[in-house]
C-alpha cells in the first residue's frame, strides 16, 4: 500500500514485522492534520497515514510478537516514541485510523477521554450526516453516562434489526 517506508522509521519493528506493518499503511491521501496550521506547506506534510489493515471499532490492529497490538501504538513507537506506564496514545488529528507518529501523543487515560468529549461537543451532525436538531436528537445512557443520539440513525438501526428478525 505504501510506496516506501519513511527513512526515519525502524526503532521498534524488525525486518520481518516492519514490512508487515507498512504494507497496511497508506502514506498518501489521508486527511489533513486538523490542528496544524503549517500542514499545507509541504506536499505530504500533515496528512494522516491511514491504517488499511484489520480494524476494531475503527482503530487499527496488527498481530506482532504473538499479540494483537493497536496499530497507532506501533506507529508511535516505530519512530522512537516512549509511552509512560499507565498512559494512552491520543490521536491529535481525531482520526482513529491514523498511525502517523507526529499526530499521536501519550496522555493519561482521563485526558484522552476529556479530549474525545471536547472534540465531539461542537459537532452539528452525526457520523452519518444527520443534523442534530431538537426533533432529531435524543439522550441515552451508555455505561452510566448520558450521551446524545441521532434519532434517525436509531430508527434505521431498529428497522434493520426488525427486518433481520422477520427474514429468519
Amino acid at each position: 500500500m505504501t510506496h516506501s517506508i519513511p527513512e526515519d522509521a525502524g526503532y521498534y519493528l524488525d525486518e520481518f514485522d516492519g514490512p508487515k506493518f507498512w504494507d497496511h499503511v497508506s502514506l498518501h491521501g489521508g486527511t489533513d492534520y486538523l490542528n496544524d496550521p503549517l500542514a499545507r506547506l509541504g506536499a505530504d506534510a500533515g496528512q494522516c497515514w491511514e491504517w488499511t489493515g484489520w480494524t476494531s471499532t475503527g482503530y487499527g490492529r496488527i498481530n506482532l510478537f504473538g499479540n494483537a497490538v493497536p496499530a497507532h501504538v506501533v506507529g508511535f513507537r516505530e519512530f522512537g516514541g516512549k509511552i509512560p506506564a499507565g498512559y494512552d496514545i491520543d490521536h491529535l488529528c481525531r482520526n482513529v485510523a491514523c498511525v502517523r507518529f507526529d499526530h499521536l501523543e501519550p496522555v493519561t487515560h482521563q485526558e484522552n477521554v476529556n479530549r474525545g468529549k471536547r472534540g465531539r461537543q461542537g459537532e452539528t451532525h452525526c457520523r452519518h450526516g444527520h443534523e442534530y436538531t431538537a426533533e432529531n436528537t435524543g439522550m441515552q445512557r451508555n455505561k452510566g453516562t448520558l450521551i446524545r443520539v441521532c434519532k434517525a440513525c436509531r430508527r434505521a438501526h431498529q428497522q434493520a434489526a426488525t427486518a433481520r428478525r422477520k427474514a429468519k
